[in-house]
């Protein structure tokens, strides 16, 4: 795919011809000009309205030429049809009015509420994509969102949201511990962590060997050491500690004490 050169994007800025609505008329002579595909000029000017380029559309402004405002039977039927799936260009002709008038008064429908925009099913073949690619983590937590999104053409709150669905219906039955959090997270959390407070050491637990004893007959006994992760909490003047293994299993909390403040010198 070829590039776009600076010298391209300024021909397409200085000679686009725009309608009242922002909506380029001359993509066709554009396009011959460069040398492109009318769909290649299309898709360019759509990056650059979104980039701040271009002037965004603006379908409320487009023109009638009779000067007519919608009625009330005018507005019924444009809901109806376009809720039937009907094209602006169909619903247009049935009321003697253009397609891009009719896409004004929709787009004026929906911000006003009369419209409503239909929530997007999803298919049994997403549904039946999403069970057999699902990947969980040691705790039962779901950990390839992003790869299901793109898998079923879906956004990862829309994806979540039908793992909720789907454990509520029985289908998928691996639940999440609620009490741990997912390994993903406590990697986002301990990444953030290390980068927040890399300027200061990390403090080491000293933990105390104890002398090995004799022991009865058909007792085992081993003796290992430990790393824990020690957390130090201060809110309030209040201090409180807690301590982790390394998997993240909280194993146990001092109680609050309190914190002598600082005093400037």
């Amino acid at each position: 795919m070829k590039n776009w050169t600076t010298k391209e994007i300024q021909y397409l800025k200085k000679n686009a011809l725009l309608a009242e609505t922002n909506v380029v008329l001359n993509i066709e002579q554009l396009a011959k000009k460069l040398g492109r595909s009318a769909k290649s000029v299309d898709v360019k000017i759509y990056k650059l309205r979104r980039d701040g380029q271009f002037p965004p559309t603006d379908f409320s402004k487009s023109f009638d030429p009779k000067g007519r405002k919608f009625t009330d039977t005018e507005d019924k039927r444009i809901i109806a049809m376009y809720t039937k799936g009907e094209i602006y260009r169909d619903i247009g002709d049935s009321l003697g009015r253009s397609e891009q008038s009719i896409a004004g008064r929709i787009m004026r429908l929906k911000k006003i509420g009369k419209i409503k925009q239909p929530k997007k099913q999803w298919s049994q073949d997403q549904v039946d994509i999403l069970l057999a690619n699902i990947r969980f983590d040691e705790n039962g937590f779901c950990c390839n969102h992003i790869e299901l999104a793109r898998l079923c053409n879906r956004t990862f709150e829309q994806v979540n949201r039908k793992l909720n669905d789907l454990r509520k219906k029985g289908l998928i039955t691996v639940m999440p511990d609620r009490s741990k959090t997912s390994a993903k997270s406590k990697k986002a959390i301990d990444r953030f962590n290390d980068a927040r407070f890399a300027h200061i050491p990390k403090k080491k637990e000293d933990v105390q060997m104890v002398k090995p004893t004799e022991k009865p007959s058909g007792v085992s006994i081993e003796s290992k050491q430990v790393s824990l992760i020690l957390t130090t909490v201060i809110v309030n003047g209040q201090r409180t500690d807690q301590y982790f293994t390394q998997d993240g299993e909280l194993i146990a909390t001092k109680k609050p004490t309190s914190v002598a403040p600082e005093v400037s010198k």
